[in-house]
């Protein structure tokens, strides 16, 4: 599996990019909140649905799991999980050059396909986290029990 390696604009028609702007608060939470604990590092995304060409993103949300991995573990961990060694080298070096006040590099599975990106969202790592933990029980209902699953570090 070879992932595919740019910075996300925003204007593809992938369902990566949907699936990002859908869950932006939620990545950027997950992605600050493992910098604080965990120091440089990257969120991987696993998407547990699969995700049909008729999906309406406006409406309609899929299942994922999230994880943060430290930069200590990356190369380990990816290896177990089936990344060529080839795809870890790149993101290794995003994740010792990226800014994570305002950036964020996640590595999204799903559909057959790992796809890897450095965010850069008009709404910083550090303000997603404040939003989420300032509104944490509406990220309590049940319909997102269902909905997200989340692993690793969760405060």
């Amino acid at each position: 599996m070879h992932p595919r390696h740019d910075v996300w604009q925003g204007c593809s028609e992938d369902w990566q990019n949907h699936f990002i702007q859908q869950n932006l608060l939620l990545l950027g939470y997950a992605a600050w909140d493992g910098y604080l604990h965990q120091g440089r590092g990257v969120l991987i995304c696993k998407v547990i649905d699969v995700i049909p060409i008729s999906i309406n993103w406006h409406v309609e949300r899929v299942q994922f799991a999230q994880r943060f991995i430290p930069e200590v573990q990356i190369g380990s961990d990816l290896q177990e999980s089936g990344l060529e060694p080839a795809a870890i080298a790149p993101l290794l070096q995003a994740v010792a050059t990226y800014d994570p006040a305002y950036e964020i590099v996640v590595l999204i599975q799903g559909n057959g396909t790992i796809d890897i990106n450095l965010l850069q969202p008009k709404m910083t790592p550090p303000h997603c986290h404040e939003q989420v933990k300032r509104r944490w029980a509406e990220f309590q209902l049940e319909c997102f029990h269902t909905r997200r699953r989340f692993y690793g570090r969760n405060t």
